[in-house]
């Protein structure tokens, strides 16, 4: 628990003290945020302010890694690479928006084809080398569902981490829309992920998630309202990439709905109004992701994240509580 702790101390330590200095050298080369014209009004006066920000919680998260980790475990190895390859796509469609000077970066079509790529290799370390099994334990049943053997199941198995994957980091993505929104219900969840990796023995998984979360604590201190600097799909990618990888290896893949509960609200949201509004060609909601919703129907914007940090905190709260049960064979 100490090696945990620090890991968290040292990434919120690092963040906070690389942040101004990143937030310095952005505004310097005029890297800033590109705001859709079709998004609310009130975003508008955000344009230009720094982006790309999960730089420096990668950095805060490295840092801390570099002094507790154990870099000879293949489960830390496996979710550095799932990370640096999640955080690597956000970093690309980041630049991209950056060097076209438009709010929109690569198609869903190719950041679904690089997130595959790394489902291969988060598929093959984890079955050759971590251990994982082929199979998803479904919460409050006996038997789990095995995915396997052989190659169809190799291959359901590489489907289902890609729907974890593509659905975790997707979610976190669309969350990331107004200032502290993302960070905070990352962290949230990603505590509920450290306690979880604790309790199953997995310390080198609940070293990087403490790690993350003191690097996202790090990175509240100037993404808060009104944020200096937002993260960017660098960091909401990364965050999403430790999410699944956490939940991949703690074969609790089943609980992430619940503990990223406010996430999956969010990518219904989308999903729900893009679908209503192709077959009927109305809208459910005033704009999506639902936080959008909130803002136009006159709710301040601390408000809003306030109150999705508190239905994020129910949400992890209920995921653990019932990990807790199940751990204890008391459901």
């Amino acid at each position: 628990m100490f090696s945990v702790v620090l890991a968290g101390a040292i990434a919120f330590l690092v963040t906070v003290a690389l942040g101004s200095k990143f937030i310095e050298f952005m505004q310097t080369r005029k890297f800033g945020q590109f705001v859709r014209e079709e998004g609310p009004k009130t975003h508008l006066i955000k344009a230009g302010t720094p982006t790309m920000g999960g730089m420096v919680m990668l950095m805060g998260l490295v840092s801390a890694l570099v002094v507790v980790a154990r870099f000879d475990s293949w489960p830390t190895v496996a979710m550095l690479l799932l990370i640096g390859v999640t955080a690597g796509i956000g970093l690309y469609d980041d630049w991209q928006k950056i060097s076209k000077k438009r709010s929109e970066g690569l198609s869903v079509k190719y950041k679904f084809l690089l997130l595959a790529v790394a489902v291969v290799l988060a598929d093959v370390l984890a079955l050759r080398f971590v251990g994982v099994t082929q199979n998803v334990i479904v919460p409050g049943l006996d038997r789990n569902l095995v995915l396997g053997p052989g190659f169809i199941g190799i291959g359901l198995f590489s489907f289902f981490l890609l729907l974890v994957l593509a659905g975790v980091t997707n979610a976190v993505n669309l969350t990331d829309g107004l200032d502290g929104l993302a960070a905070g219900t990352g962290a949230i969840a990603l505590t509920a992920y450290t306690g979880i990796a604790f309790l199953e023995r997995q310390y080198d998984v609940a070293i990087i998630c403490g790690a993350m979360v003191g690097a996202i604590i790090g990175f509240l201190w100037y993404n808060a309202h009104p944020a200096q600097m937002f993260m960017g799909d660098t960091g909401s990618l990364a965050i999403g990439g430790v999410l699944g990888a956490a939940a991949v290896l703690t074969k609790t893949e089943m609980l992430l709905p619940i503990i990223g509960g406010l996430f999956v609200i969010e990518a219904l949201s989308v999903i729900i109004q893009y679908g209503f509004f192709k077959m009927t060609r109305r809208r459910v909601f005033k704009m999506a992701p639902i936080h959008h919703h909130f803002e136009l129907s006159g709710w301040q914007e601390n408000k809003i994240v306030v109150r999705f940090w508190i239905v994020q905190t129910a949400f992890s709260a209920a995921g653990f509580f019932l990990y807790y049960l199940l751990l204890y064979n008391a459901v």
